[in-house]
């Protein structure tokens, strides 16, 4: 199924990424939403995993007095993973069948007449 195009715009913001940006293609936004079985939240989870995966070949370096810190970056996203889990698992889960057991009532002694 393919998003529209405001969906297309909420999940660019909430990855943070602008529609400028070739992070995502809209085939491949439209393929996360697929993969998460038209769930929003699933989706936004799926792109966010896949961003981590490509933050991990990413190391840290050091020259003199100069030094990036990119694993960082793995550590920020790994958060965000984390943060859209617990969100599509709430959406996923928001009916939850209880079954109610009938109690029976207690015997109770009639008063004496």
């Amino acid at each position: 199924m393919a998003l529209t195009t405001a969906q297309r715009a909420d999940i660019q913001a909430d990855l943070g990424i602008d529609s400028g940006e070739t992070v995502f293609t809209n085939d491949e936004l439209d393929r996360l939403y697929t993969r998460a079985d038209s769930d929003y939240n699933g989706a936004v989870y799926l792109a966010w995993r896949q961003l981590m995966a490509d933050a991990a070949k990413f190391n840290d370096y050091t020259a003199g007095q100069t030094e990036e810190k990119k694993s960082q970056i793995f550590e920020h996203i790994k958060a965000m993973v984390d943060f859209w889990k617990d969100e599509a698992r709430v959406a996923t889960n928001q009916v939850r069948i209880v079954g109610a057991l009938e109690v029976p009532p207690r015997w109770k002694d009639k008063p004496s007449e």
